[in-house]
């Protein structure tokens, strides 16, 4: 799964940032009305981080692989 290809990862990193905006503007705006809505709010924002940081994950391990198995220059 942490494995995929940059795509995919790149994708739900999107989609998880664009989930926590909207969390963010939820709580901005929505919060004011009745606890319940702040913490509904909240649970969009964490929920959204989760997704956008499990995409990044996959981002970084994909290029720390793509160092890692990089040849050296040749020697002189």
């Amino acid at each position: 799964m942490l494995t995929q290809d940059l795509l995919k990862s790149w994708q739900r990193f999107k989609i998880g940032l664009a989930i926590f905006v909207v969390g963010v503007l939820l709580l901005f705006t929505l919060s004011e009305f009745h606890i319940a809505l702040r913490y509904l709010s909240l649970l969009v924002l964490f929920l959204g981080f989760a997704i956008a940081m499990l995409g990044y994950w996959g981002i970084f391990i994909q290029r720390f692989s793509f160092i890692k198995n990089k040849k050296p220059p040749p020697k002189f």
